[in-house]
């Protein structure tokens, strides 16, 4: 992130739809237009992006710097809200209750998933705010993410056991950044080179150690939507498209040394019997630059070091972009994935539009 087709809801949702074919991108829409992408995505996901097995929805709003805000809650407006609590409502997604062990995912459908920001450093997790959403939506969440800053130096399996006393699966995210957060740009202090070098080892190790002790499964991934430029450890800012200074003279070193912290990172916790981690590689939807050497697979640490394949599919995030719908956002992106890895299961990791 840049900072059920049963009566009354297939009456709904024709009429919807034919509202969202008579739409026109780079308009101002209303409240009501949120509904409509809740709507369009909710469908897609279930008669058109069906390999998807887990969809983290966003559910949280940011201050700007001028002062406006960015608002992505699903009760952003009540006509958002009820058009999600409809959509979601359908069997084919499925919460906590569905959840087995050892961990299954059944071909038709869904497992839903929350992310509620958790704040400035995304890990002041709380069971109440998860059990607040449950209400919300009308239906538990089977997911829910949170983020280690490597420069916040914590480790503690605190966010581990509150996401599992309300009866989830754990999403861990590390992010190899320093204050000040938030803000694009190399950052020489948690360089990808670095965390190759083995500087965060003893760091890492703890993590390890903890999570393997928590025993349960918990998904992690490192240095989520690599192929942006909002983040320090994106590709545009550890080499770019050059090829001559790390690894293979053949290969760009942005990406190339993003494989090889994950690779460096996916070793150091199987050396540490972290048996119980399932690894995914966590994509943007549209690279940033849009180029060749910044595609998403160029990031591919290997089928040894990955599991899932997840990705975040947001539609406009500021009042200066483009409304596209989720099936504009997801086209391409999909494809590419399910194309390129038809053998690893999909997750939609962050999804979500903000309040026109």
């Amino acid at each position: 992130m840049k900072r059920i087709f049963m009566g009354l809801f297939s009456i709904i949702l024709f009429l919807v739809s034919a509202c969202i074919n008579n739409t026109m991108n780079g308009e101002n829409y209303s409240a009501f237009d949120k509904a409509k992408w809740y709507l369009d995505a909710i469908e897609t996901i279930q008669t058109k992006y069906t390999k998807i097995r887990i969809a983290v929805i966003y559910h949280d709003r940011w201050e700007n710097s001028d002062g406006s805000w960015s608002d992505l809650r699903i009760n952003s407006s009540p006509e958002a809200l009820q058009a999600f609590q409809t959509g979601i409502s359908s069997s084919y997604f499925i919460g906590k209750e569905y959840l087995s062990n050892p961990l299954s995912f059944p071909d038709n459908n869904c497992f839903t998933g929350v992310f509620p920001g958790w704040g400035e450093f995304e890990d002041s997790v709380d069971t109440n705010s998860l059990e607040n959403f449950e209400a919300l939506s009308g239906k538990s969440a089977a997911f829910c993410p949170f983020s280690v800053f490597f420069g916040r130096n914590y480790v503690s399996d605190q966010n581990l056991q509150r996401i599992s006393e309300y009866g989830a699966i754990p999403l861990l995210r590390f992010m190899p950044w320093g204050e000040p957060y938030w803000e694009a740009g190399y950052q020489e202090n948690y360089s990808l080179v670095r965390i190759i070098n083995g500087e965060f080892d003893d760091f890492l190790i703890d993590w390890a150690e903890v999570i393997a002790a928590f025993e349960t499964p918990v998904f992690v991934t490192f240095g989520v939507e690599m192929n942006g430029n909002w983040f320090p450890w994106s590709g545009i800012f550890q080499g770019a498209g050059i090829t001559n200074e790390f690894g293979d003279s053949l290969l760009a070193d942005g990406p190339e040394k993003f494989k090889s912290a994950f690779r460096h990172i996916v070793n150091l916790f199987n050396e540490h019997e972290a048996s119980n981690i399932i690894w995914y590689f966590h994509v943007n939807n549209k690279s940033f630059p849009d180029e060749n050497w910044n595609d998403a697979v160029n990031y591919y640490p290997g089928d040894d070091y990955v599991d899932w394949i997840a990705v975040s599919v947001y539609g406009a995030q500021y009042d200066d972009e483009k409304w596209m719908i989720f099936d504009e956002e997801m086209q391409n992106i999909y494809d590419e994935l399910t194309n390129t890895f038809p053998n690893k299961p999909l997750m939609l990791a962050e999804w979500g539009v903000k309040e026109p």
